[in-house]
Parts: C-alpha cells; sequence; structure tokens
C-alpha cells in the first residue's frame, strides 16, 4: 500500500461524505466532483500548486473503501496535505463510529 492510499471501513457514500468534510476543515477546495465515479480534483486555497485527484472506490474482495490521492507533483509539500487529509479523515470516521483506516 502507498502512502498515498488509505483503506477505510464503511460504505463509498461515507467515506465520500468524510472527504468532504476533510478537505473543508483543512482549507482543500474541491474544484471538480464526480461522487457516482468517487473522484475528486482538489487545490489549496492559498496555493494552487498542492492538489491532485483523488479517488474513492469500494474494495473488491471485501468490505470497505479504498481512497487514493494522485498529487499535482512530487513535491514533498503534497505529503504534508494528504497526509493531514488522511488524519482528518480517519478522525471523522472514529466519530461515526466506523473503525478507521486499515
Amino acid at each position: 500500500m502507498s502512502k498515498n492510499e488509505k483503506h477505510f471501513s464503511g460504505e463509498k457514500a461515507v467515506v465520500i461524505n468524510a472527504a468532504y468534510d476533510a478537505l473543508d476543515s483543512i482549507g482543500i477546495a474541491i474544484s471538480k466532483s464526480n461522487s457516482s465515479r468517487g473522484t475528486l480534483i482538489v487545490s489549496s486555497v492559498d496555493s494552487p500548486t498542492l492538489g491532485g485527484r483523488i479517488a474513492i472506490s469500494p474494495e473488491l474482495s471485501k468490505d470497505g473503501t479504498v481512497v487514493e490521492v494522485f498529487p499535482f507533483t512530487d513535491d514533498e509539500r503534497q505529503s504534508e496535505w494528504i497526509s493531514a487529509f488522511f488524519d482528518e479523515m480517519q478522525s471523522l470516521m472514529k466519530r461515526v463510529g466506523l473503525e478507521g483506516t486499515r
């Protein structure tokens, strides 16, 4: 598993909602979204070069959802917002009574 990928318990719809809330709380704006496909294009309000594409899809072999982040660049600053995003998502998932990441 890559550092830009996390597995969450819960249905895709719940994880997408957690992603929206997590992005909002860390100051990352959603430029485009397609919730039926589970894709988001995001960027930082303060620094538009920070951001990327987020893919949210159900796991094929078990119950759960995979969240993958594909940053615009491999710049070290990208890893900071990605880490904050996953930390916030995990916190939100725990708050609603789901296990978090695997």
